[in-house]
């Protein structure tokens, strides 16, 4: 669960705590070096009446617990039952992980002064603490978990997810200005305490992935994939590296969405954010990650049409041209994506396709693009493209019978939807295709469907995944990747379309329609004319009114469904995506080598960092020298070769003691001495500017800035590297 908030005075207190056993040992240093605080209204108000005699204490925490366990917990009541050392020995091993294994945030500031408050709910008589498993802070300065003793047993899962959210707030606790604190990053919240939960436990749990791999076409922000989309976190790892996930929490600044923090940290424009998410969702055809062994038992048992389909369908605008398009219901939003299944016409089949996006210019709307082949579970990775009216090609190759094309929603810049900002309040960018040499899965000649996987079968009214078990009239419609699950209900006239799905207990009737990528939950009963759309996830009786949006507040009202920020288009004809009418796409931005670089300097001043150099931050933080003067030097090392052709330099000038330079340099690593490089295009001295400089490409592990210094010392903001 997300973070805890509370801002009110508090008071330090330090407890006599009762032991009922040795304490752990510390997870960092010396055992109770730390202070206990805890908010003084707490006691007063009795919103949490603890008492000295229900607390243990570890190096690091603090556990609090109520009367119904008793002054010895391990002897209370089954559901009131828990063993404190346990608890403390689990949080303290979660400990040491996050802050020496994983590294995620340095044991400073309020982390290091107040032992972490760990609350058992369920446990007091007299106060409503029955949270099964949260974890945030309260009063801006000490974190808090609150979990009930059957989520805290042996081996919990729930403390590490929770332990996590507690260090998500330390990224930002006492620091003005910093965290992801910004609406728009819920989702991030609770994918990064999942992916953090996976360093520690990688062989048990991996989020909703149900939830997540249904919806792939949703926002990536979206409330429906909070747990599940760890994907992304773990994307970036692979890629970067575990430093730049730690980078992004603790340097997120509170006005960003994730992905904005992401593309700052990296140093790349929209544009190459863009493409690289376009490599994210080509991944998610096979799951090609460094942990995927540890997850796919996880996807492996997942309902069986969740997996059956991985993809969306298409719809045919005139299928003997090759001609199809992606229904705006199950468009990708930003940064979701759609797989479609490709048939090669033969083997080693050249793949011709004609892309054209329905753009709204108040979206910015965007696509990445590519193609993705299979051969014996091996995927192959095409070229990301992003023209919105473009047209490219993909060669197979033989045995490569398993081809996707996968695209993702990339607009123009990152839009930041709140937590709860669901399907009609997210853009979509709708697109149409036209292919040779290849044929959607399902329209090619002689298709011949695959029997239903699991205990299921396809419906006989539009070609649906129902559950054996379930009671699924032959007047009710199930939509070829739509799913009825478990001992549900649907009859009389009621639709189910689309990715929509009817979870176990739930029951439908009437010319009840659910569609998009609504949920139906067990319990629900819908029925007369009611429409269930969007991301909505009804879960009680509800027979009128339209309703396309996750909404905990909205009742059954009967009432029309929430306004729609997508306008409605017209289909491109035919002649519209002719071949050899479309263009290529935009020339790349190349990427910054910088950002993957370690820096380094002559002598760097203890106020500044030379961590400034390649943080993709302008004008702040900063590398300066005072008060050196002379020759200086900043310096980017990578852990393998890279060929650079064109750099650009950013000078640090206050005005004061750190001036531009007199004159300056680039020197390379040869593998035993630095030399200049050749043919330099010209080396620039301007303020409040990037200096550009080209010069004859080199294949190096190091690239130096050799400053000189003129009355003053020197100093960067920022450098970059192209190849």
């Amino acid at each position: 669960m997300r973070r805890l908030r509370a801002a009110t005075v508090a008071l330090v207190m330090l407890l006599s705590a009762l032991f009922l056993a040795p304490p752990p040992a510390s997870a960092t240093g010396a055992l109770l070096a730390k202070t206990v605080y805890i908010p003084s209204r707490w006691q007063s108000t009795g919103e949490v009446p603890w008492v000295p005699e229900r607390t243990k204490e570890s190096a690091n925490f603090i556990l609090l617990w109520g009367d119904r366990s008793g002054t010895d917990p391990r002897n209370a009541p089954t559901q009131y039952r828990f063993d404190p050392d346990n608890i403390l020995s689990q949080l303290e091993s979660l400990y040491t992980f996050y802050v020496n294994t994983m590294k995620f945030t340095p044991e400073t500031g309020l982390l290091a002064q107040h032992k972490i408050i760990v609350i058992i709910t369920r446990t007091w008589s007299n106060a409503p603490l029955d949270a099964w498993a949260t974890g945030g802070s309260t009063d801006g300065r000490v974190g808090v978990i609150n979990i009930a003793p059957g989520a805290a047993q042996p081996g919990s899962w729930g403390l590490a997810h929770e332990l996590a959210h507690v260090f998500q707030n330390y990224t930002f606790l006492g620091r003005s200005g910093y965290g992801f604190t910004h609406p728009s990053a819920g989702t991030f919240w609770e994918a990064s305490a999942e992916f953090m939960a996976m360093q520690v436990y990688p062989k048990t749990a991996a989020g909703d992935l149900t939830r997540f791999i249904r919806t792939e076409n949703l926002a990536y922000s979206s409330s429906r994939h909070h747990y599940g989309a760890w994907m992304l976190a773990q994307y970036i790892k692979d890629r970067d590296g575990l430093a730049m996930f730690n980078r992004m929490w603790n340097e997120a600044r509170n006005t960003e969405h994730p992905l904005e923090t992401y593309r700052r940290i990296a140093g790349i424009d929209q544009a190459e954010l863009n493409r690289r998410l376009g490599e994210y969702a080509q991944r998610n055809v096979t799951w090609d990650y460094s942990n995927r062994a540890d997850f796919m038992p996880f996807i492996n048992s997942l309902y069986p049409f969740v997996t059956a389909y991985n993809g969306v369908n298409v719809e045919a605008v005139n299928a003997s041209a090759g001609h199809f398009r992606i229904s705006d219901a199950l468009a990708p939003s930003d940064y979701g994506y759609n797989k479609i299944r490709l048939v090669p016409s033969s083997d080693g089949a050249l793949i011709r396709m004609r892309f054209r996006g329905h753009v709204n210019s108040t979206a910015q709307s965007g696509w990445s693009y590519g193609f993705v082949a299979v051969r014996n579970g091996v995927p192959r990775y095409g070229p990301i493209h992003s023209s919105s009216n473009g047209e490219v090609t993909f060669q197979t190759q033989p045995g490569e019978r398993d081809v996707y094309l996968v695209v993702l929603g990339a607009p123009g810049t990152v839009h930041k939807y709140a937590y709860l900002d669901g399907y009609p309040k997210n853009y979509r960018y709708p697109y149409q295709f036209r292919l040779q040499g290849a044929t959607p899965w399902g329209f090619e000649p002689g298709h011949v469907k695959p029997p239903a996987p699991g205990n299921g079968h396809w419906h006989s009214n539009g070609g649906g995944w129902v559950d054996n078990r379930a009671n699924v009239a032959a007047t009710a419609y199930v939509g070829p990747r739509a799913a009825v699950y478990g001992n549900s209900t649907v009859s009389g006239n009621a639709r189910i379309e689309d990715l929509a799905w009817v979870n176990s207990g739930a029951t439908v009737g009437g010319s009840a329609v659910v569609k998009n990528s609504a949920l139906v939950q067990g319990g629900a009963n819908l029925s007369g004319n009611v429409v269930i759309g969007g991301d909505a996830e009804p879960a009680t009786a509800c027979g009128s009114g339209t309703y396309l949006m996750f909404n905990p507040d909205r009742r059954c009202d009967g009432g029309p469904g929430e306004t729609d920020v997508n306008p409605p288009h017209p289909i491109f004809s035919d002649n519209d995506l002719a071949f050899g009418t479309g263009g290529g796409d935009p020339t790349p931005t190349p990427v910054n080598l910088a950002a993957n670089a370690t820096p380094s300097a002559s002598y760097t001043s203890p106020w500044e960092t030379v961590a400034a150099i390649n943080d993709g931050a302008v004008p702040s933080p900063r590398w300066g020298t005072w008060p050196e003067t002379g020759t200086q030097w900043a310096e980017l090392t990578w852990s393998s070769a890279q060929t650079i052709k064109s750099a650009e330099v950013y000078f640090f000038d206050d005005g004061g003691g750190v001036r531009v330079p007199a004159s300056w340099k680039l020197q390379y690593w040869n593998g035993s001495a630095y030399v200049d490089v050749a043919n330099p295009s010209g080396y620039p001295i301007a303020a409040g500017a990037y200096n550009p400089v080209t010069f004859t490409a080199v294949s190096t592990t190091r690239l130096r800035v050799v400053l000189q210094s003129g009355q003053a010392s020197v100093g960067l903001l920022e450098v970059r590297a192209f190849g």
